[in-house]
């Protein structure tokens, strides 16, 4: 089988000159993760985390909200159908997690999450790929108060499973701890004692401690008699302002991260199948250092892509759809981010966006004043988008209703876009973005730069609320 390249569509760089960092990748992940291989990053991986299709038997759905109307479309973001066999889905992954564990590291790990439809498939196929002996670890993720009336009969399913196997006997986890804050005043409730130095504490039994070691402790202060003369061993809690700090060990029940249901609204994508940037955050930070090299080939809305990026990893994710696709590039340009690439398989590659026969993009000028020393300042305007037709798997009940409004303010229709003041025809290097920051927010329509005076073409590219990508170019004379 012929293996495919990768090809640069677009690097994100908001005009910094640092090289990429991240790398955010259209198409099939088996044939992404051979292309990668044949790169050479066989063994480089330090951490790969996937969340992989739960056998749901549903088509998943993101919501779009826009416009002051807050107007709601409903668009597919993915199918997660397989004819109800269990045998195509794992057919499906058995040769990915193959690849998965070519491209990491000795001392790497993986991350499969993973839920009660197809959690006892996944292990079997994970012990049989990384061998038993590589299993380090089986997370239940207690998301907690949902499923209550799907369930009528059952015990509600409030939890998700995530396997985390190692490359070999090499990979380990970081310890991780979780702080609560507990008022100075409600120390007494927790159980917390003050000594003689103004210092707060907790104690547990003596244990296996020797009749040395206790010398050694009382000597340090860390001993607590009880009334009736039993040694128990202090551990002192940081003070913080008016609040007691304990750090707790976090074992293999998460219980303290919810769903995104509760999510921080900025973090929301109502992408269906999003998961908390909280989850990512600790399972990154507990398998990875910084400027280690971080995967997701089944990315969804990016949140590991955004994670990764927040900590200082290198990245590259991977997403089938379009739709996914796009919300993680929004999400990614929404953040303090290092310039990342947008790119797809050699066989479906394309160096400009079509003129889609769904969509049309006007744009205003370029106005060109000169700005001196051979230089001159060139602003460009977006004038209007239009929508032809709905896009492909969006359903809303009265699609007039979004024809109007975009008749009356076609910016409801854009999510983003974007120029290029040096458009080389192959790989557009945004400079300049405007994007929205939310459902109802505004975004600018006009754009500028001081360029030297020469002749160039400059590239403009609008990306509208479905994914949608359609540009236009510019000949700018010398």
């Amino acid at each position: 089988m012929d293996r495919q390249r990768l090809h640069t569509l677009e690097v994100i760089s908001s005009g910094s000159l640092y090289k990429p960092r991240g790398r955010l990748i259209w198409g099939d992940n088996f044939e992404v993760m051979r292309a990668l291989l044949d790169e050479g990053y066989g063994g480089r991986f330090k951490l790969i985390y996937i969340d992989p299709p739960f056998g749901t038997e549903t088509h998943f759905k993101r919501r779009i909200t826009t416009g002051s109307e807050r107007l709601t479309i409903k668009q597919i973001a993915y199918s997660d159908r397989w004819s109800g066999r269990i045998d195509r889905y794992l057919d499906m992954l058995y040769p990915r997690l193959e690849l998965m564990r070519e491209l990491l590291r000795d001392d790497g790990v993986i991350f499969v999450h993973c839920d009660w439809r197809t959690g006892a498939y996944i292990r079997v196929l994970m012990d049989d790929i990384f061998g038993r002996r590589n299993f380090l670890n089986e997370i239940i993720w207690h998301y907690g108060g949902r499923g209550a009336k799907a369930v009528s009969g059952q015990f509600p399913r409030n939890h998700d499973t995530i396997l985390v196997f190692g490359r070999t006997r090499k990979a380990s986890l970081k310890k991780v701890f979780m702080e609560r804050r507990i008022p100075v005043g409600e120390a007494g409730r927790y159980g917390y004692r003050m000594d003689g130095d103004g210092r707060y504490f907790k104690t547990s039994p003596r244990g296996d401690y020797t009749e040395e070691s206790i010398k050694r402790l009382e000597k340090e202060g860390r001993i607590y008699r009880t009334r009736t003369g039993r040694v128990r061993i202090k551990y002192f809690i940081e003070k913080r302002g008016d609040m007691l700090i304990d750090r707790k060990l976090v074992g293999d029940v998460w219980d303290d991260i919810p769903d995104c249901m509760h999510n921080p609204p900025l973090e929301r994508t109502a992408y269906g199948t999003q998961k908390p940037e909280a989850l990512l955050v600790r399972i990154i930070e507990a398998g990875s250092e910084e400027t280690d090299l971080v995967g997701d080939f089944f990315s969804g809305s990016g949140t590991t892509a955004c994670v990764a990026e927040r900590l200082g990893r290198r990245w590259i994710v991977c997403e089938k759809g379009q739709t996914g696709i796009y919300v993680t590039r929004g999400r990614l340009m929404k953040i303090d981010h290092h310039p990342f690439t947008l790119e797809r398989p050699e066989g479906e590659w394309r160096n400009t966006p079509s003129r889609d026969v769904t969509s049309r993009v006007t744009i205003e000028g370029p106005s060109i004043t000169p700005a001196g020393n051979g230089s001159v300042e060139v602003s460009i305007t977006l004038k209007d988008y239009r929508l032809l037709r709905l896009p492909g798997g969006v359903s809303m009940k009265d699609p007039s209703r979004l024809f109007d409004m975009a008749g009356r303010d076609f910016t409801v229709l854009v999510e983003s876009w974007s120029v290029d003041w040096d458009y080389d025809g192959r790989v557009f290097r945004g400079r300049s973005h405007s994007i929205k920051e939310g459902p109802d927010s505004s975004i600018d329509t006009t754009m500028s730069s001081v360029l030297e005076a020469k002749k160039r073409t400059i590239a403009v590219h609008v990306v509208d609320i479905f994914g949608n990508r359609t540009g236009v170019e510019i000949c700018l004379p010398g």
